[in-house]
């Protein structure tokens, strides 16, 4: 049979059917229990704004095993790991560009023939989850997880996350990303807590986490420490007046007198941009050197809203500029970072063993309850009970009261914001459990050196991350919330007392640890309320997902999964998640869980500005991929507040007003709303966009050159197999074929495009394979070589003529279309199938995804690249594109006979206006002519 169908024209000699043997293949494209394989229609024209030829691919891939690790793979395995989206998720722009590169580099591998372990995962995501449950169940059934209890909580937790956590991966597919679904991960999978309680357990016994009492950023509305990558900053200029979060006006300085004890009328005058903070006020900071203040060293004043305090004026020049305001600085240790570290540094309550330095008392008083409200602690009974940001107001008037008040100013302001609630983030001192990072950080430098480790890019982010190692502080690690991983810590309780922690996996394991004297006396235990940072786990990913569990006495069977081939990632959380993950795998593994780091850039909107809801300029790559009217766009955003609408005036006026902000910036910036342009025309457009390492500043007008490239693509599929049906051939071995200068000229070109696009993936500078595909379609195959060889596949043209050209035809368009396939699969795919429709689109088992990676030895040698002939001809051809009147092209010598036989397509492709003949060696010009291109 494959002998007929060659001797009909029909199948080339050398198919690109994968690592299948042809004998193995299925007959039997349709199964009762698999989706049938896609069919493109070659006579419908492609225009992804119209149709679809990306339906139905990935359930074909996915349903026929080609996303598992290949069997047959002759190299070694490339292991991936997908950062992991939270539960909470919907795939956004910067996800496209995280799937567009690591599933470029996934087909890659897979059709170099390499075993290709690309886990998908999602995280628990602990605060975010928990935020959006608490948020629905107090708009369907309002209540809060306090009613419930927090195993119920929990529960309802699970249900939510069963019933939508998977929405992005399911999102991902629409992406075309070839995960390994069969290794899907979840960061609270049985096997992936286990490890992660007990390297807690181990990092405890190490005597690498401890607990202690220090400075956090608390979200009031939370009720919970948050990292740093959970704070964002709303900046207030001093021209900007008086702005408002939760109810509070920022922006302004307030200045207020201490009276001096004993000073007779003397004062100190500071200011402050937190009024509510002045009831924990307990020293006041000046300038050692200050020649204002020095009589005042030690010195106390009054308290203006609590009778009979008196604070201590303490100098200190790590804290106070003597030439900002007037030089003095109140100090509430509890409730400012820099007043804390102020604290520790000059408290007796701090240090209480140290004698060498000159200390006071300096007590540390919280005077704000987790919620964010005044307690008794201020001593100001007319605050206590109330928001402290409600009471700002409350406090100015009874400053004003006391005649101590003096004045506001306009005053620019940095106000640290919760980034999941918005609410204004409070420093506190809280309990927690700390991880100490110096020796971890140490020990990833060291295996670095040792092991190697690359970057891209490369500069800054080598020097950054050794900088970020160096100075790096403690990891606070606990989190005041119900879901996540619950601290494996457990108290020992003596009455009312904790005497001691015990860290274990288990409250068996911990009631083991229990001393007979402990047991004697009665002792209880009780696990800590607290659950781990979310980051703690997905930092053990490498670890986990290997199937490594840190249970004494494990096998080293997890040891064939680790480490991962490289981490490709957004430069945003290189230290939040990739940093910890280096120091966490490699603490327990003595090898970095990576040795190649892969940054992304950020992407921005067209004119830089980070993208955002609020600011209406986010673009949602579901849009691209189907369109999306204005109607549409802003119908979906509005639908996100249907539960806040419920919930009463005050919330239904806020979100009323962030729809009419959407509404309005989306008109603005989609005027014409999002055009359907398909997944495979954003994904290289993404990927090109690598070219600007730091920053893309994202515009539609790149993913419509790319849907342009596709279409593109198509017509010269169409050209082929429309010329082969008209007239079939017969394929001939191109390595011993007698060749034109064109055909020389293109498989120069042809190897070239190889070796650049394959160096590409090899250095990982995906966007130099993306500008050279698209310039050799464009500017080589489609724009010089199919003209150049219409004239050699026509009808009438000589059979041997035919038979060379048709067949190197399908070979250049069945390479390109190979190389394409890392980033545009469903399109390059669905055209490859239709090339040799009976060895490809007919068997079930066929796929480009198992094909193999083109190389330079399936080429004939391409000689001289077509030698002085080819580059007249093409010198010619430029010259008659750009003339405009009538003339005369004189031949030289050794081009004569190719440049006859080429005239007529090169009239045809030079569209001129003028007339231009060809003319003989040594002829005069006519009258009115002059000569187009003479040598």
């Amino acid at each position: 049979m494959l002998a007929t169908l060659r001797q009909a024209g029909r199948l080339p000699r050398r198919l690109y059917l994968g690592r299948i043997p042809l004998a193995t293949l299925s007959t039997t494209a349709a199964r009762t229990t698999l989706p049938p394989k896609p069919r493109r229609n070659l006579k419908e024209a492609f225009n992804p704004r119209k149709t679809s030829i990306e339906k139905g691919w990935y359930e074909y891939w996915d349903s026929r095993g080609h996303f598992e690790p290949a069997k047959d793979a002759t190299k070694p395995a490339v292991r991936m790991l997908l950062p992991p989206p939270n539960v909470t998720g919907e795939l956004h722009i910067g996800h496209a560009l995280m799937l567009a590169i690591e599933d470029a580099l996934a087909r890659y591998y897979r059709m170099n023939s390499h075993q290709v372990i690309w886990a998908p995962g999602t995280d628990h995501a602990g605060i975010a989850t928990q935020t959006v449950v608490e948020k629905m169940l107090a708009a369907q059934r309002s209540v809060t997880r306090q009613d419930l209890g927090r195993e119920a909580f929990v529960e309802e937790v699970e249900n939510w996350r069963q019933k939508y956590g998977r929405r992005i991966l399911e999102q991902m597919k629409e992406i075309g990303a070839s995960t390994t679904n069969s290794r899907e991960y979840y960061t609270k999978d049985e096997g992936l807590s286990k490890a992660v309680s007990n390297a807690f357990v181990r990092l405890w016994e190490e005597g690498l986490i401890y607990r202690d009492t220090r400075m956090v950023n608390w979200s009031a509305k939370l009720q919970t420490a948050v990292s740093d990558i959970e704070v964002e900053f709303q900046e207030f200029p001093n021209a900007a007046g008086s702005t408002k979060i939760d109810g509070a006006e920022f922006g302004f300085l307030h200045q207020f007198a201490y009276p001096v004890v004993d000073g007779n009328g003397e004062e100190i005058i500071v200011a402050t941009t937190r009024p509510e903070t002045i009831p924990g006020d307990r020293a006041i900071a000046i300038h050692p050197e200050d020649p204002r203040y020095k009589h005042l060293h030690y010195k106390h004043v009054s308290h203006p809203l609590i009778p009979g305090l008196t604070i201590p004026i303490i100098p200190d020049a790590t804290l106070v500029d003597p030439e900002f305001g007037t030089g003095a600085v109140k100090i509430t240790p509890a409730h400012d970072i820099n007043d804390y570290a102020f604290w520790k540094r000059h408290s007796k309550q701090a240090a209480p063993e140290d004698t060498t330095s000159k200390r006071v008392d300096i007590p540390l008083i919280t005077i704000f309850d987790n919620a964010g409200k005044m307690t008794s602690a201020c001593q100001v009974e007319s605050l206590v009970g109330h928001d402290r940001l409600f009471m700002r107001k409350r406090v100015v008037k009874l400053l004003e009261d006391a005649n101590v008040y003096r004045g506001k100013f306009k005053h620019n302001m940095r106000v640290p914001v919760c980034s999941r609630t918005g609410g204004v983030i409070e420093p506190m001192p809280q309990p927690q459990w700390y991880l100490k990072m110096k020796p971890l950080a140490q020990k990833v430098k060291e295996v670095a050196v040792r092991d190697g480790l690359k970057f891209l890019p490369e500069h800054p982010t080598e020097q950054l991350w050794n900088q970020w190692l160096d100075g790096i502080q403690d990891w606070c690690l606990s989190r005041q919330i119900w879901w996540g991983h619950r601290i494996p810590a457990y108290r020992v309780i003596k009455g009312d007392l904790t005497t001691r922690w015990i860290a274990a996996e288990t409250e068996e394991t911990a009631t083991a640890q229990l001393t007979a004297e402990e047991k004697a006396q009665g002792c209880t235990l009780a696990q800590d309320e607290d659950v781990l940072d979310t980051w703690f786990s997905s930092g053990l990913l490498p670890l986990s997902t290997a199937g490594w569990r840190g249970t004494v006495g494990e096998s080293d069977a997890w040891k064939e999964n680790y480490p991962i081939t490289f981490i490709e990632s957004g430069g945003d959380i290189l230290f939040f998640w990739l940093a910890r993950m280096a120091m966490l795998s490699t603490h327990f593994s003595d090898a970095l869980p990576f040795n190649e780091i892969l940054l992304h850039p950020l992407v921005c909107d067209a004119t830089g500005k980070k993208m955002s809801k609020s600011v209406g300029n986010v673009l949602d790559p579901l849009y691209v991929i189907h369109g999306k009217t204005q109607k549409e766009m802003i119908e979906k955003y509005a639908a996100t507040f249907e539960a806040q609408l419920t919930q009463g005036p005050n919330a239904a006026t806020a979100a009323q007003k962030k729809i009419r902000e959407y509404e309005a910036a989306t008109r603005k910036h989609f005027p014409k709303g999002i055009t359907k342009s398909g997944a495979d025309s954003l994904r290289m457009a993404l990927v090109d966009y690598t070219r600007q390492s730091r920053q893309i500043n994202f515009e539609l007008r790149v993913v419509d050159v790319f849907r342009k490239l596709a279409i593109k693509l198509d017509n010269a599929v169409l050209f082929y197999t429309n010329t082969v049906a008209a007239q079939p051939f017969t394929p001939v071995d191109l390595k011993t074929a007698d060749l034109t200068p064109h055909d020389r000229w293109i498989i120069h070109h042809n190897a070239e495009l190889i070796r650049t696009v394959t160096s590409a993936f090899e250095s990982r500078e995906l966007h130099q394979a993306t500008e050279a595909i698209r310039a050799y379609t464009y500017d080589t195959l489609c724009g010089v070589y199919i003209e150049f060889s219409k004239a050699d596949i026509a009808p009438e043209a000589p059979d041997a003529r035919r038979n060379v050209t048709l067949t190197l035809l399908y070979s250049l368009i069945d390479t390109l279309l190979r190389l394409l396939h890392p980033f545009m699969p469903f399109h390059s795919e669905s055209l490859w199938q239709e090339l040799s429709p009976s060895a490809r689109a007919l068997e079930d088992s066929v796929t480009i995804m198992k094909a193999d990676w083109p190389t330079v030895a399936e080429l004939p040698e391409a000689g001289d690249m077509g030698g002085q002939e080819m580059k007249d001809v093409l010198e010619i051809l430029d010259e008659v594109r750009a003339f405009n009147g009538t003339g005369t092209v004189r031949m030289r010598a050794e081009s004569e006979e190719y440049l006859r036989s080429m005239w007529a397509t090169l009239e045809k492709m030079g569209k001129t206006k003028g007339r231009v003949t060809l003319g003989e060696t040594g002829q005069e010009r006519a009258d009115g002519e002059r000569w187009v291109k003479e040598w």
